[in-house]
């Protein structure tokens, strides 16, 4: 029976893609570097430092990954406080889910000053039970590292949790770590790159404790 439902946080709980991509685009041009959509596909769902020597590497940068992170960290959070909007169905979905005796987590590839400036910008600390970043880790998405501590910190057995995931690494990890995992793929891609996912839907608003207890009978 799942006991434990594990949020990522971008793309799932916040509509932060287009802010991603908006921040790696003004980092790219600061350099003189267009952004393309497979540079694109390659770094969505990654931790800071695996995309920070990402972009070392594949642009050879003359520069530290911590130096990147640091300035990417930096536009960031400038935008965030500008446009950053929680997805609305999140909230009421958070309650309905404690209301139900589900433990709940967030487990995200992004740093852990920028998660929990995202959980204070909305208020949001109070539901979750551990917050896991992608720094507490040696292996990022799309390993199951992240996954596996998470259910540690909770005392449970991956086989108890449900990760939410909008990413490709990021649903490679949780079924790597033995989870379920609820699916909400990102619209830049396409439902068919999901499919070893246990559920697909098309919006946060479609989750249901429902949904989760039928992945528990299976």
């Amino acid at each position: 029976m799942i006991s434990t439902v594990i949020f990522d946080m971008d793309g799932v709980m916040i509509d932060s893609e287009p802010l991603w991509e908006k921040t790696e685009r003004i980092l790219l041009a600061r350099r003189n570097i267009d952004y393309s959509p497979d540079y694109r596909d390659k770094i969505v769902g990654l931790n800071q430092r695996d995309s920070g020597r990402l972009l070392v590497d594949t642009f050879n940068l003359d520069e530290t990954v911590d130096e990147i992170i640091n300035e990417r960290i930096s536009i960031l959070t400038s935008i965030y406080e500008e446009e950053l909007e929680v997805i609305p169905a999140l909230a009421p979905l958070l309650e309905q889910l404690e209301d139900e005796g589900y433990r709940l987590a967030v487990a995200s590839s992004s740093p852990l000053r920028v998660v929990n400036f995202v959980l204070d910008m909305f208020s949001l600390h109070d539901h979750f039970l551990a917050v896991v970043s992608g720094e507490s880790v040696g292996n990022g998405k799309p390993h199951p590292d992240i996954y596996i501590h998470t259910a540690e910190r909770l005392g449970a057995t991956p086989a108890e949790c449900v990760a939410i995931e909008d990413s490709i690494n990021g649903l490679r990890s949780a079924k790597g770590a033995g989870m379920y995992c609820i699916a909400i793929p990102d619209k830049r891609l396409t439902a068919e790159q999901f499919k070893s996912a246990d559920v697909i839907l098309d919006s946060l608003e479609e989750l249901t404790p429902e949904t989760i207890k039928s992945l528990g009978k299976t």
